[in-house]
């Protein structure tokens, strides 16, 4: 694959992500108030909690797509049609039984659903109906779109599957929106969410053929060439311990919050968490196809080029993640309130962790990145580590509440995956000295520390009102205000003390011209 070709379908991915994050955003909020109005608190958290659930299923994924997409890498970049349509097979045989595995554990998981939900207030036909209707849904994807989503996805083609995906989600939620609105239904909810995740999927699929008509999965082929390819199974055994760590953060938590609360706290919760992440997708639409594209950097072995592109590509995700961050904290509880008002404002030290939560998923990233286009995955202490904070998040639960279960993951998240990742990166996959990461931290660390103090002054002297805000322009001058200026003085210093802002300023220049 050539330089030319990765940039551009880095760029398209990109390009087709953010029109349809800023179409999905404003669909998103606009309907999550109706929602909560029409249908109850109560069932969103119903839906949330059952999504969760399901989750613990999808642990039988263990780690195959991730892996799948690690080992097209090299065939995509060489062309090698035969060796690709080997490892889809292998795929293909491995989620067949793995779906089959979950089918069979979600009806008897369903048995226990009166233990999970014995004070719910909805009817058990809309308890049961939402968790096999969720659970047909995440089936076709084992079953049925697997080859799409990760052909499309290792040859940086995500905009095919985010296109139709985000356009379908919006259909049906504005679908949704209106039975809402007309008959308060939730059993109708669900199942306009089922259609869509079948026409999705003949979609996706009808275009998949159409671009790669000679890919094929034969499951007798993969039962076969699985034997020949043991280091997809060590590599898959990998992956799936690691993922324990984001299926912890992103899955187990609602449960835990449930445990602790209700299902009404686990929507007050969902609101802040749903802020944040629809700014994850806005800076994911703006990242799309780095994934594929670091794994063929790789692929090609220029470990001065790969060294380059990973301090360019690092300080610019810092700079967007950090400035949302810092600019989440400051306004969320002022967007709920006039969002969906005051009563679902959660307290100033609660939203400061979700939100630091939320950026250190996101800072993350590049380092996963590349430690997954090297295919670093020995280190499988640290899903475990974050396994056994789980205990410690339920004692800091019984003692703090909801402070201390939204805090542990916090502080554990900071030392495993912003100290030992990066240094098991630069150990053995770049091979540089680890104080160097340490420079590029700093660098790009400084400038906000001085940009929010600054900016905080500023705000004082203009004398904008402090406490929430209570109506829309109240808020969008709050926003505005402190945000502009919190972009220019961090841009300005980033620029000064950060060599991967000015590389990326740089480059900017140099393609304009």
């Amino acid at each position: 694959m050539s330089k030319e070709s990765r940039v551009k379908k880095s760029l398209l991915n990109m390009k087709v992500n953010l029109v349809a994050y800023f179409v999905t955003i404003v669909v998103s909020f606009f309907t999550r108030k109706i929602f909560l109005d029409q249908l109850g608190d109560e069932f969103i958290g119903l839906t949330t909690t059952i999504n969760s659930l399901l989750a613990f299923l999808n642990l039988a994924e263990l780690g195959v797509g991730a892996s799948i997409a690690y080992f097209l890498y090299k065939p995509i970049y060489d062309d090698d049609k035969e060796k690709i349509n080997e490892i889809i097979s292998i795929m293909g045989y491995l989620y067949r039984l793995i779906g089959l595995f979950i089918l069979c554990a979600g009806v008897v998981l369903s048995i226990f659903l009166p233990l999970f939900f014995k004070e719910t207030q909805q009817s058990w036909f809309i308890v049961y109906y939402c968790f096999y209707g969720q659970l047909a849904c995440s089936l076709i994807g084992y079953f049925v779109n697997y080859k799409a989503n990760t052909i499309f996805n290792a040859d940086q083609r995500q905009y095919l599957v985010n296109g139709y995906f985000q356009l379908s989600q919006i259909l049906c939620t504005l679908i949704q929106m209106v039975l809402a609105l007309y008959t308060n239904s939730c059993a109708l909810y669900i199942t306009i969410s089922i259609i869509f995740a079948v026409v999705n999927s003949v979609i996706l699929n009808w275009k998949f053929k159409r671009v790669y008509p000679w890919v094929e999965a034969d499951f007798a082929l993969g039962k076969r060439a699985i034997k020949w390819h043991s280091e997809i199974i060590q590599y898959v055994k990998r992956v799936f311990v690691h993922q324990i760590g984001g299926f912890i953060n992103n899955s187990v938590m609602p449960l835990i919050v449930y445990a602790y609360a209700s299902l009404s706290m686990v929507t007050f919760y969902g609101n802040y968490t749903l802020i944040n992440s629809k700014i994850s997708q806005l800076v994911n639409a703006a990242f799309s196809g780095t994934n594929a594209g670091i794994g063929n950097l790789i692929a090609e072995g220029d470990s001065a080029r790969i060294y380059s592109c990973y301090k360019e590509l690092f300080s610019i995700k810092f700079f967007a993640v950090l400035y949302l961050s810092i600019c989440l904290v400051y306004l969320n509880s002022d967007f709920v309130a006039v969002w969906l008002g005051e009563k679902y404002v959660l307290e100033p030290l609660i939203v400061a962790l979700i939100c630091a939560d939320f950026c250190l998923n996101l800072l993350r990233d590049t380092t996963e990145q590349y430690l997954n286009g090297y295919g670093l995955k020995a280190d499988v202490w640290v899903p475990i580590c974050r396994i056994v904070s789980l205990l410690f998040v339920v004692g800091a639960g019984k003692v703090w509440g909801l402070v201390g279960i939204l805090a542990v993951p916090v502080v554990v998240q900071l030392f495993l995956m912003h100290v030992w990742k990066p240094y098991y990166l630069y150990r053995d996959g770049f091979k540089v000295p680890f104080f160097d990461y340490l420079k590029i931290l700093v660098s790009n660390t400084l400038p906000f520390i001085c940009a929010y103090f600054v900016t905080e002054g500023i705000i004082s002297l203009l004398a904008i009102p402090e406490g929430l805000s209570t109506t829309w322009s109240a808020f969008l001058v709050k926003g505005l205000s402190f945000c502009a200026i919190l972009l220019v003085i961090s841009m300005g210093l980033a620029y000064l003390l950060s060599e991967g802002i000015r590389s990326f300023v740089h480059r900017i220049r140099v393609r304009n011209h």
